[in-house]
């Protein structure tokens, strides 16, 4: 693409993963589609998605099954009616994904489902074992070519234009050099903010800078306490930390101490597969309790089956010289999915007019207080379809035919804020992963929170280069995470208080959010420090409708 200063299109979407992908899909034909990816179209998430995708697809399952497995996962938190629509629209989405040709796996000409926990069901659809993540992102860059979407590599998206309250476009740096773009729609597809913790499953590029952006425009972001930490990661002795899916679990595997012993029984009746949330501090504790690593035993599942089930699994263990099948694999929590983010509609409306955010970057109210697997694929695929009807029925307007750049609002950072930022990294990872990670308190909350405030000025200034940049969009999402999590004085689904441990019913409807009081700052290189606000759901029944 030809940009000189930059390009107007009918729809900006920034984010090449599933939600990004499946909204421009399904906006293709109502107008100009221009995806924008930080770094290469298969550099977030949804590459290394290894489990599948939840659908009640069977004789057995019901939309209401996945919804109440769905709604206890989440903590009974979570908002009914959008729990529901996820579920409903589940089996239309995946109609529409094999109309497009993805080949899920079978078995006897069936489709074959698997399992994860606390689904009650088989009901993951998947693809080549274990990459269905990948095998989805390449058939649905193949249809989004196909459809004429234009797709702009390397592009760090610094901010969002605003015009009288309105999402008019954004502003973006590709190779050193910035541009614009005008749209009548903005969608946010940015993923969630993994890379704030030490020790995580998510890809390099996934930084918080969506969540980051809607919050300086003016839009909500609620339930950031909530972050889920996948209990089943293997740590090479070199190199990333590689999950270990839930679905491994979900065929048998089992969870062992360093005395060969199995323990998850004594835990949750479900053993293995209880909710991620109970299984990731129930391996932290059994390790704090014996002294040494915890296990996962495949090897009862046969060579044959564990290499054709899980190939890419095998394979990646097989590198470190494990070999599933014989060998124990050693696993330890990570950081791994938001469940909370920014605050949207049902049709992934934020605050802002014309902005819109899908898939991990966006709080829909589905996942309560900790997702239950494999509906994070599918969160991506139902409401990405709702945002791109509600983004096409906004009328074309003057902004997305504007040309010419914009005024921009930004104070360069000296010498001085760009050593301190640049410096900040690796502390800042390391005291959200000791202070605000899977297992929490009010003294490490309130180190954390000394730390952040003097490290906040930094979040006033744009740098020169994205890794600067990013790092103060993780310090604006990290002070708000810490916020948070010290103002729920209770532990609910993923969020665990060492100090209040117990869910308290006070709490079962109330929400932690946070708005800048105005979109930019009131002076060059301020920001005030994020104060949270609280406000209360109206109660659910189990049908979905609200009661007082």
């Amino acid at each position: 693409m030809y940009l000189e200063e930059g390009f107007s299109a009918d729809y900006v979407i920034i984010g090449s993963g599933v939600a990004g992908l499946y909204t421009a899909i399904c906006l293709a034909s109502s107008g100009r589609v221009a995806v924008l990816s930080k770094q290469d179209l298969i550099a977030g998430n949804t590459w290394f998605a290894q489990g599948g995708i939840a659908a009640a697809f069977s004789d057995e399952d019901s939309p209401t099954l996945h919804l109440e497995d769905t709604w206890k996962a989440g903590g009974c938190f979570g908002q009914r009616s959008a729990i529901r629509v996820l579920v409903e629209e589940a089996p239309a989405r995946i109609q529409d994904l094999l109309r497009m040709g993805v080949n899920f796996d079978r078995r006897n000409g069936n489709i074959d489902l698997g399992q994860e926990g606390a689904h009650s069901r088989k009901r993951i659809l998947h693809i080549g074992g274990d990459a269905t993540g990948k095998e989805l992102l390449e058939a649905l860059l193949h249809r989004a070519r196909q459809e004429g979407v234009t797709f702009v590599e390397s592009a760090f998206v610094e901010r969002l234009l605003l015009e009288e309250g309105r999402c008019r476009g954004i502003v973006f740096v590709k190779d050193g050099h910035s541009y614009y773009a005008y749209a009548r729609a903005v969608i946010l597809a940015t993923g969630g903010c993994g890379q704030i913790f030490k020790c995580t499953t998510n890809a390099p590029a996934v930084t918080g800078d969506g969540l980051a952006m809607a919050f300086q425009a003016g839009a909500v972001l609620r339930d950031l306490e909530f972050f889920q930490f996948h209990p089943t990661v293997f740590f090479p002795p070199q190199g990333k930390p590689f999950l270990i899916s839930e679905a491994v679990r979900g065929e048998g595997a089992r969870l062992v101490n360093r005395h060969g012993e199995y323990f998850m029984e004594k835990v949750h009746p479900r053993a293995e597969l209880g909710p991620r949330d109970i299984v990731a501090r129930a391996i932290l504790a059994e390790q704090q309790k014996t002294g040494g690593p915890v296990y996962l035993d495949m090897r009862h599942l046969g060579s044959t089956y564990a290499r054709e089930r899980f190939p890419t699994i095998y394979s990646r263990c097989l590198e470190w010289g494990l070999h599933i099948s014989r060998d124990l694999i050693p696993v330890s929590p990570a950081a791994h999915y938001l469940i909370g983010g920014v605050q949207v509609d049902l049709d992934g409306r934020t605050a802002v007019e014309n902005l819109f955010a899908v898939g991990e970057v966006a709080s829909t109210g589905v996942h309560g207080a900790n997702r239950l697997a494999s509906n994070s694929l599918l969160e991506g695929l139902v409401f990405g379809h709702r945002v791109a009807r509600a983004a096409a029925a906004i009328p074309p307007d003057r902004a997305s035919q504007k040309s010419g750049k914009p005024e921009m609002f930004q104070l360069k950072a000296s010498g001085k804020e760009e050593t301190a930022c640049r410096a900040l990294l690796e502390p800042l990872q390391q005291l959200m992963w000791q202070h605000a990670g899977l297992i929490r308190h009010d003294a490490g909350l309130s180190l954390a929170r000394k730390q952040l405030e003097q490290w906040w000025p930094l979040t006033g200034y744009n740098y020169a280069g994205v890794v600067l940049n990013e790092t103060r969009n993780m310090l604006t999402v990290a002070a708000m995470m810490v916020e948070a999590a010290a103002a729920r004085r209770e532990s609910r689904g993923c969020h665990y208080r060492h100090d209040y441990p117990e869910s308290d019913a006070g709490w079962e409807t109330k929400h932690i959010s946070f708005q800048k009081s105005a979109p930019l700052p009131a002076r060059p290189g301020s920001m005030d420090y994020p104060q949270p606000h609280f406000y209360r759901d109206a109660r659910n029944d189990h049908n979905g409708r609200q009661i007082s």
